[in-house]
């Protein structure tokens, strides 16, 4: 018997478990889930009778290589760290592998490898990544069937809480997916992207002031700022003579200035741990970070980093400027900020999130300059059943499924910017209501 097995049971899992569930079901293949904790899987997932949990630890290596062993197609909805270890074990039992994540340098390095065991790592199946490089391909591809050139190009996606439950949190934001990403987003190498012809390096210090505005067919005004390594992809995709080439996150107005104030404070720091004495308030923490003044804490941090009153405000709503006691008193910055975030950013039992992705492509054929756009806004369905859970888990799963039906013909270490990918996925993800309005200009 065919074998799926999926080592992480955590927010993104529900939907591709509920869905591979169903094809097991339907193709006699057995299906086992493995995490540290199952209980979030277990207590939400719609039907778990032909779902085997299992409690895992992760580095026990020799549990992991057994279940490995005994299966057909391996997937990992780990944190991206841990890719890796389990791409090296199914390397060594022949095992084809499906993740959400990043291509890191350390998957890449097996690609050889991965070839010449005639199998398939495929990658960058979730949302962002995942279904941008899907709709995007699929409209590029189009635009040079019709013999048009592509000079510019533009992605934005943002995984947000719907306007009906932003409630009175200011920042109009609550976590659908890993807390601690979100609060690490933007650290390390500096954003690359291309503007005018132009190389554009953004450091993590300065990256939410360059926010841009855009309107979104289908929802409103949202505000985006550059994402990791844009330039990346432009092999991948074909683009190596545009002019412009950005991929970026979306958050809704007013966010970007208010998380900035945050970097500029060194609250978002994640290099040092600090060590507290219990009881040491939020307001003493903000302190420690800022110079001595006789002006108030408000005033302080508003001149220190340079932010408005609205952000302020924004700050002031998080409790920083409050004699509560920090959540952590041992940690980084990042840390406690994280615990923090958690209670203020959580999504209530009657919340729903939504996912926003955005494509604007410009392209010249026939001597016209034409603009392509497409925006996909789609609301979860309950705190538990997210958007990001669906945007994420669905197209993992439908690759997962077209790996076991051999309908994957490419080998090694790849992410999902062929036809023969992207087609079926596109189409499918229709039937579940993730679908792109598409709109053609001229300019």
């Amino acid at each position: 018997m065919k074998h799926v097995l999926i080592f992480g049971a955590g927010r993104s899992s529900l939907y591709l478990i509920e869905y591979l569930a169903s094809y097991c079901v339907a193709n006699d293949l057995q299906l086992t889930v493995c995490d540290r904790e199952t209980e979030y899987a277990m207590s939400n997932v719609k039907d778990t009778s032909h779902v085997e949990f299992v409690p895992l630890d992760i580095f026990d290596t020799a549990k992991v290589s057994f279940l490995i062993q005994d299966s057909t197609l391996v997937v990992s909805l780990l944190p991206a760290d841990l890719h890796i270890h389990i791409a090296r074990l199914c390397l060594s039992y022949k095992k084809n592998l499906a993740t959400a994540s990043y291509i890191s340098e350390e998957m890449k390095e097996l690609d050889a490898e991965v070839k010449g065991s005639n199998l398939v790592f495929l990658n960058e199946m979730g949302l962002d990544p995942g279904i941008d490089h899907l709709s995007a391909m699929k409209m590029m591809d189009q635009i040079r069937s019709e013999s048009g050139e592509i000079i510019s190009f533009e992605s934005y996606c943002g995984g947000l809480v719907a306007d009906e439950d932003d409630g009175d949190n200011p920042w109009k934001y609550k976590f659908s997916w890993n807390p601690r990403n979100v609060v690490l987003a933007g650290q390390g190498p500096p954003a690359q992207y291309l503007d005018e012809g132009k190389l554009k390096l953004v450091p993590y210090h300065h990256l939410f002031r360059y926010a841009e505005k855009f309107e979104i067919e289908g929802y409103g005004t949202l505000e985006g700022y550059p994402n990791r390594d844009s330039l990346k992809y432009m092999s991948a995709y074909g683009l190596d003579h545009v002019t412009k080439m950005i991929r970026g996150t979306l958050r809704k107005p007013g966010y970007c200035s208010a998380w900035q104030a945050l970097v500029s404070a060194g609250l978002t720091d994640n290099t040092t741990i600090l060590e507290f004495e219990e009881g040491t308030s939020l307001k003493d923490w903000v302190n420690s970070f800022l110079p001595k003044s006789s002006l108030p804490l408000r005033e302080n941090i508003s001149r220190y980093t340079q932010c408005g009153e609205k952000d302020v405000a924004r700050l002031e709503w998080l409790g920083l400027f409050s004699n509560e006691p920090l959540p952590l008193f041992r940690g980084t910055s990042a840390q406690i900020l994280e615990e923090l975030l958690k209670k203020k950013w959580q999504l209530e039992a009657t919340d729903h999130d939504l996912v926003v992705m955005l494509h604007r492509i410009k392209y010249v054929r026939g001597g016209s300059t034409f603009k392509y756009m497409a925006t996909m806004v789609r609301k979860g369905e309950s705190n538990t059943h997210t958007a990001m859970a669906m945007t994420v888990g669905l197209p993992l799963a439908i690759g997962c499924r077209l790996i076991l039906e051999d309908k994957v013909k490419v080998r090694g270490v790849v992410a999902p910017v062929t036809k023969d990918i992207y087609e079926p996925v596109m189409q499918e993800l229709e039937t579940f209501g993730i679908r792109f309005i598409e709109k053609i200009s001229a300019i």
